[in-house]
C-alpha cells in the first residue's frame, strides 16, 4: 500500500472553500482569537502543513474568512436580482441585516474582522462576499441610481450595520437604529431615482 504524504493538498483532499467552513466553525466555538492554522487543520483532520499549500499563514487565513464568509447569504442573490423598486431593495436589505446581526453573533469577533477588510472594491474579487456586494450595487444602478451613487449608498449602508454590530447593541435596539438608518437612506434613494 502506498501512503500519500500528508502534507499534500491533493493528499489531503482540502480545498480553499473546506478550509474557510472549518475556520468558520473555529470561530464560532472560540472566536476569531482563537482561531489558528492547527484548529483548522483538526477540524480537516489533516496536518497544518496541509493548509500552507492555499494560506500561507494567519493573515492570509482569515482574508480567505473574510473572502468567503457569506456562503449561506448568496440565497439573496436572486431576489436583489429580481426587485424593482426602492421599497423591495430597503426591505431585503433590512432582512438581511438582521440575519447579519444573528450570524455575527454566533460568530464572535467576525463582524470586527469583516469590518477591518472592508474596501470600497471588495465586490471585485472573488468569493461569497464579493458576490453579494456585487448583486447588491447592481440592483440599485438597475434601479436607476448613478453606480458612483449606488457604491456609495452600499458603503455607506454596510459600514453602519458592521458598527452597530460590532457595538453590540441588544437586538431591538438594533433593529430600531436599522429601521431608521434606512428610513433615511431610502429618502435619499427616492431623491436619486426621480
Amino acid at each position: 500500500m502506498t501512503r500519500r504524504d500528508p502534507s499534500s493538498h491533493a493528499a489531503a483532499g482540502i480545498s480553499a472553500a473546506a478550509i474557510a467552513d472549518a475556520a468558520l466553525q473555529v470561530i464560532r466555538e472560540y472566536g476569531v482569537d482563537g482561531l489558528t492554522m492547527r484548529s483548522v487543520a483538526e477540524r480537516l483532520h489533516v496536518r497544518a502543513p496541509s493548509l500552507y499549500h492555499h494560506v500561507h499563514n494567519k493573515a492570509e487565513l482569515l482574508d480567505l474568512v473574510a473572502r468567503n464568509a457569506f456562503d449561506q447569504f448568496t440565497a439573496d442573490t436572486p431576489a436583489y436580482e429580481r426587485l424593482t423598486t426602492v421599497d423591495e431593495w430597503i426591505e431585503l436589505t433590512r432582512t438581511g441585516s438582521l440575519e447579519l446581526r444573528h450570524y455575527y453573533a454566533a460568530h464572535p469577533g467576525l463582524a470586527a474582522l469583516i469590518q477591518a477588510t472592508a474596501t470600497p472594491d471588495r465586490d471585485q474579487g472573488e468569493g461569497s462576499r464579493a458576490k453579494l456586494v456585487r448583486v447588491q450595487i447592481e440592483a440599485l444602478v438597475r434601479l436607476g441610481i448613478p453606480a458612483d451613487q449606488a457604491r456609495h449608498i452600499f458603503e455607506v449602508t454596510a459600514r453602519w450595520s458592521l458598527a452597530a454590530v460590532v457595538a453590540e447593541p441588544t437586538t431591538a435596539v438594533f433593529a430600531d437604529g436599522l429601521d431608521l438608518f434606512l428610513y433615511g437612506v431610502r429618502a435619499r434613494l427616492l431623491e436619486l431615482v426621480t
